[in-house]
């Protein structure tokens, strides 16, 4: 390669890069106000709910005076804005807090359920997003057969069904009637937790596999029908040439969009796997937390899963970039 073709190639790159970091730098500003919303949202949710900690701390025969004392240790007899302040101040020194019920940093326990709802999550994700672009990819090539209406079918029934449903389901199938699956708990690590987390990833799965497979279906079924194709085969360009340069790289920015979206949508789901199998993940962890009424813990868990959906759409975008050069062109390259 000549030096006059790589010059333009470096200049294309360098135009558009200042553009790109223009752009993090005012997602990220965006994602910190949004962080200061959802910090003030929570706080104030939390503070109106009926009850209160002291409840939940106190014993059932525990005097008025007894919870008052309870209250005034934690700081809650003060006006809300000045307990909303103290947070905010604490957060800016990276102190997320201590659990009212575990005596405890938040930290900790947060910690120890990402360890379980985290690889979840991810298998989750991963598992639908193969299955459900090669199931797309699959049935568009096939419009109107008999595969096409049975996966579309199957997808659009197991979308429609209920998570604990498809977890109660599969628990009584592989973990009881076959006995080949453990139903209940987390594992003890290694290749025990492996086997635990095999029914719940599938139950979470096929929350997201009907969505992916059918879009993947109707956007390669564009593509397909485009004249680049019709180009590509009259040129007796391979199968696997087609699909990876043309039908995937075609669909990528709306994959990798669609991704994105899944994954986040997969924190909500996981909340009630996590219930059905007994998990004790970041969704039983919330649900335990609000119980409780344990402010402090309710509040970090809030904080980082808005700070794990503002990474995930920043990465989608990144990616985005990457694939598409007419993204890139708006930053002030590649014109």
């Amino acid at each position: 390669m000549s030096a006059a073709t790589v010059a333009p190639a470096r200049d294309r790159r360098t135009s558009w890069a200042p553009g790109l970091v223009r752009y993090v730098v005012g997602r990220l500003l965006a994602a910190l106000l949004v962080l200061v919303a959802v910090s003030v949202l929570v706080f104030l949710f939390v503070h109106i709910a009926p009850g209160g900690p002291e409840d939940a701390i106190a014993a059932p025969t525990a005097t008025e005076a007894q919870r008052d004392q309870i209250r005034d240790d934690l700081g809650l007899d003060r006006p809300l804005v000045q307990q909303y302040l103290s947070y905010a101040g604490s957060l800016a020194q990276l102190d997320f807090g201590h659990s009212y019920q575990r005596r405890t940093s938040t930290i900790d326990p947060i910690v120890d359920a990402a360890a379980i709802t985290l690889p979840l999550l991810f298998c989750a994700w991963a598992l639908a997003m193969v299955l459900g672009i090669v199931l797309g990819v699959v049935t568009a090539s096939r419009p109107g057969s008999a595969l096409d209406r049975f996966v579309l079918g199957s997808t659009t029934i197991g979308a429609s069904a209920p998570a604990f449903a498809v977890g109660t389901l599969l628990a009584w199938l592989f973990g009881i009637q076959l006995g080949w699956l453990p139903v209940l708990g987390a594992g003890d690590g290694g290749l025990d937790r492996v086997k635990h987390l095999v029914l719940p990833v599938l139950t979470a799965s096929v929350i997201a596999l009907a969505s992916c497979t059918r879009f993947t279906r109707v956007r390669v079924g564009e593509i397909l029908e485009e004249d680049q194709l019709t180009f590509a085969q009259a040129r007796g360009l391979g199968r696997r040439w087609i699909l990876r340069n043309i039908i995937l790289r075609n669909a990528g920015v709306q994959l990798v969009t669609l991704s994105g979206g899944l994954l986040i949508n997969l924190i909500a789901g996981l909340v009630i796997v996590e219930q059905v199998f007994n998990l004790r993940g970041i969704g039983s962890l919330m649900v335990e937390s609000i119980n409780d009424q344990d402010i402090p813990m309710v509040q970090s868990i809030t904080l980082f899963v808005a700070v794990f959906v503002v990474l995930v759409n920043l990465a989608a975008d990144l990616f985005c970039f990457a694939l598409d050069p007419r993204l890139r062109a708006g930053l002030g390259g590649d014109r």
